[in-house]
């Protein structure tokens, strides 16, 4: 592909095309909302990282990495990568935090008893009993 043409990477509706030369990348586009977004008020919440793992494992399964043809399956391939685009927002977001420790907290969190994993285990079950 010569600078400023439109090509097709795949057939179907994973097909791109584009003029790449003249599209930021999604990285680029990444960092320019990230960038804007350190403007502006942020509710403070952390996902659960398990949220994230969970559906790159169902992408995983339920998607196939070759189209017929042996061809690769793009549609796959900008979900996985939009779940790692949310990663890295909430990385750089992550950074953005100054977290002091307070030591009233860490008293108390030190002098709280320490549980052998059978006790922690029997505890559990009484919870969640049929865990």
């Amino acid at each position: 592909m010569g600078q400023g043409t439109k090509g097709c990477l795949a057939s179907g509706p994973t097909c791109w095309t584009g003029d790449r030369e003249k599209r930021p990348s999604r990285f680029a586009t990444l960092l320019r909302t990230l960038r804007g977004t350190r403007k502006r008020p942020r509710k403070k919440c952390v996902p659960f990282l398990g949220k994230f793992l969970t559906e790159l494992e169902k992408l995983d399964t339920t998607l196939e990495d070759y189209l017929e043809g042996n061809q690769i399956n793009l549609e796959k391939k900008e979900k996985e990568q939009r779940v790692m685009e949310k990663i890295v927002l909430l990385q750089e977001a992550a950074n953005q935090y100054q977290i002091e420790p307070e030591e009233q907290f860490r008293a108390w969190f030190w002098a709280l008893e320490r549980l052998s994993e059978t006790k922690s285990y029997i505890l559990s079950c009484q919870l969640e009993p049929g865990s």
